[in-house]
């Protein structure tokens, strides 16, 4: 589903990941503008609301149309390798800055969060940020290949769900977006990173703990020219496929 509401953006929306990630690949191929990124063609929306009901990381929809490839590294990216490259088909900068996985066991983000939420259910404070003090120097240093996390905050929200449990809301803010490589590798990243908060808390907390929504605002979602056929193929078949079902 996609809704422009000016002056605010671009809202787009899907029962689960796989279908919102479709949906934001759709919007951009449809309503994006050709801009330039450091020199680099692409088509792009600006100021994204993208949101997901659930966030269930077996999704029949990743499973058929997703990369498999990609999303495994993102996912490597995330919780296994420390160090940062760039796997896109053109890469925009060097091998070595920190991964989302450094910075999150450096940070020791997702146990502060389970802490934070333990002691304090209903906190606003449950917050990670990927983006540090450091990296501002680093990126004036070598501003025509430096890296900065394109996923700048996480947040975990506990609401009540009047039954003694609660359900789990995880927002997210992103900078900028590469919707066909790497977007869904980034939802089921943080999908991820939500059932692993969940799991914990619902040890702590002694209580039912359900995963739902997924929100995030992405200030620059887009497609790479190099991608743009690809993603065009993707939907075409996505969409023949509905039709038959």
């Amino acid at each position: 589903m996609y809704i422009k509401l000016e002056p605010f953006g671009v809202c787009v929306y899907g029962e689960r990941i796989g279908s919102a990630w479709l949906s934001l690949v759709e919007s951009i191929l449809k309503n994006g503008e050709e801009t330039f990124d450091e020199g680099r063609r692409r088509i792009s929306l600006q100021n994204v609301r993208i949101r997901s009901s659930y966030q269930e990381v077996n999704d029949p929809i990743i499973e058929k149309y997703a990369n498999k490839e990609n999303i495994k590294k993102v996912v490597q990216l995330t919780f296994e390798q420390s160090e940062m490259y760039d796997f896109d088909v053109n890469p925009s900068f060097s091998r070595g800055s920190k991964s989302y996985h450094a910075r999150l066991n450096e940070g020791q983000m997702l146990e502060y969060v389970v802490e934070r939420l333990s002691i304090i259910p209903e906190s606003k404070k449950a917050v990670i940020s990927f983006i540090h003090w450091d990296d501002y120097k680093a990126v004036l240093a070598n501003p025509k290949d430096d890296y900065l996390p394109c996923i700048t905050t996480v947040q975990f929200r506990l609401i009540e769900d009047g039954n003694g449990g609660y359900r789990m809301n995880t927002i997210f803010t992103a900078r900028s977006m590469d919707s066909f490589q790497k977007g869904i590798g980034n939802f089921i990243a943080i999908a991820m990173m939500s059932e692993k908060v969940a799991e914990k808390l619902r040890e702590n907390l002694k209580t039912k703990i359900e995963i739902c929504s997924l929100d995030g605002m992405i200030t620059d979602a887009h497609i790479y020219t190099e991608n743009i056929h690809d993603a065009q193929e993707l939907l075409k078949k996505y969409k023949k496929h509905e039709e038959n079902v």
